[in-house]
């Protein structure tokens, strides 16, 4: 039997989740001992192990009340559920991450990758920055305008 203490650490909570648990009636509390401590059992710390898993993965203390009295396909499916919710926003955080990842792309940040190529060679050519520049500045406006011409024109650049 463990000690609300050492349950707390064993699932890798505080003891302070353990009694706000109890409040909420998620986690039951267990009769005390002769000493006054309550003193829990194994299904204790699953159930706690369970409450903390579904916390952090978002759910709401409301609906890990529900799941946890659902019975297994019930839970199953919810489990099935969050998971599918989880990689539906790791995906869009992916995607937010590669957008914050362009800002510092210079020129990538407006252009596309063929005419972003096109102006590193021309930087590696030697060509003076300002002439750079002023390709690139006529570019945005093209490829913004036209982005379906943008590979035939830079093939025609490219052979100039």
């Amino acid at each position: 039997m463990l000690t609300i203490g050492e349950l707390a650490s064993y699932a890798g909570v505080t003891v302070r989740a353990v009694r706000h648990y109890h409040a909420k009636g998620l986690l039951p509390e267990p009769e005390r001992d002769h000493s006054g401590y309550r003193r829990y059992g194994a299904d204790a710390v699953v159930e706690l192990i369970r409450i903390r898993m579904l916390a952090e993965a978002g759910v709401p203390l409301a609906r890990v009340r529900e799941l946890l009295r659902a019975g297994e396909e019930e839970f199953a499916a919810a489990v099935a559920d969050i998971d599918r919710r989880l990689a539906a926003e790791i995906r869009e955080r992916q995607r937010h991450r590669a957008r914050i990842a362009r800002l510092t792309s210079g020129d990538g940040l407006a252009l596309p990758p063929e005419v972003v190529g096109f102006l590193e060679r021309l930087r590696a050519l030697g060509v003076d920055e300002r002439i750079v520049r002023a390709e690139r500045d006529g570019w945005i406006p093209l490829a913004a305008r036209f982005p379906e011409r943008v590979g035939e024109w830079i093939v025609r650049k490219q052979e100039q």
